[in-house]
């Protein structure tokens, strides 16, 4: 045997070892070891701290549950609401008042033309103005008219009652008005209000850089989205009720004339016919 073999081996196996205990303190200690070491840390962390985070995320979750009040959404809109709020108090206002004075009897009242044929053809005159006056209508006013001009031949009559119904339906109509108003306005101002809260967004996107918390667009795109649904709301049901007054003014009038060319044609046009056969014969 080689006297230098085992000195040589000697020196092998010394650096085998070197680097074997290198190796392992580069490495650190084991997974097992290091998941010990992070329970003992975690076990290690203030009380407080931990209570403290419970009770954030309690209140998170409370608020999630709870929602936004009403309140709170009318606030999340801004001024814009203040608009929005005034153009609602007159679509509801306007809507009672229609659904309170657009009435038949407000045009045309039950029993009125019958009682006002029978007086006629008694020619009981004073007791027909009497009897309008029981009945304030637009039909009350055109029998009037009919008997203070019933000397007048028929067709100028029949252009008088047209003109006398025509100005009370256009009156009926123009007390809806304001309700198509606010269901005009009412969606601009949703529009304009949301235009208002993105100005407002970029405006602190701009300002932010690149910070990227997105917590910070909250406020002004809930304006945004706060005042065009509040603008919906209220122009839908306010466009509904405008055309169903309007719907409502022109089915009036329609029973409206159909009364007026009774009255006129058994008043004037047949008496018109009556006289003319006894002229010819």
């Amino acid at each position: 045997m080689n006297m230098y073999a085992l000195p040589r081996a000697a020196q092998t196996a010394r650096r085998c070892v070197f680097f074997a205990l290198v190796t392992a303190a580069t490495l650190g200690p084991a997974p097992a070891a290091r998941a010990e070491d992070a329970a003992v840390t975690n076990d290690a962390q203030p009380a407080s701290v931990t209570n403290a985070e419970a009770a954030v995320g309690a209140q998170a979750d409370e608020k999630v549950v709870k929602g936004v009040s009403f309140m709170e959404r009318l606030q999340q809109g801004g001024y814009t609401m203040f608009f929005l709020l005034f153009a609602s108090v007159v679509a509801v206002t306007f809507s009672i008042e229609r659904a309170v004075h657009l009435r038949r009897k407000a045009v045309y009242p039950d029993g009125l033309a019958e009682q006002a044929d029978e007086l006629w053809s008694r020619r009981r005159y004073d007791d027909i103005y009497a009897l309008c006056d029981r009945y304030p209508s637009t039909l009350a006013t055109i029998i009037r008219a009919f008997v203070r001009h019933r000397n007048c031949p028929s067709s100028e009559l029949s252009v008088l009652a047209g003109d006398i119904a025509g100005r009370d339906m256009r009156a009926h109509l123009q007390k809806a008005y304001p309700i198509a108003v606010a269901a005009t306005v009412s969606p601009l101002l949703g529009l304009f209000g949301m235009v208002i809260g993105m100005i407002e967004a970029f405006e602190i996107v701009a300002i932010a850089g690149s910070l990227g918390d997105a917590s910070l667009l909250a406020g002004s795109i809930s304006k945004a989205l706060v005042t065009t649904a509040a603008g919906l709301v209220i122009a839908i049901p306010a466009l509904s009720a405008y055309h169903f007054f309007k719907s409502r003014t022109n089915s009036l009038a329609m029973g409206l004339e159909g009364v007026v060319n009774e009255l006129l044609s058994t008043w004037f046009m047949d008496k018109a016919d009556d006289t003319a056969e006894r002229a010819r014969q």
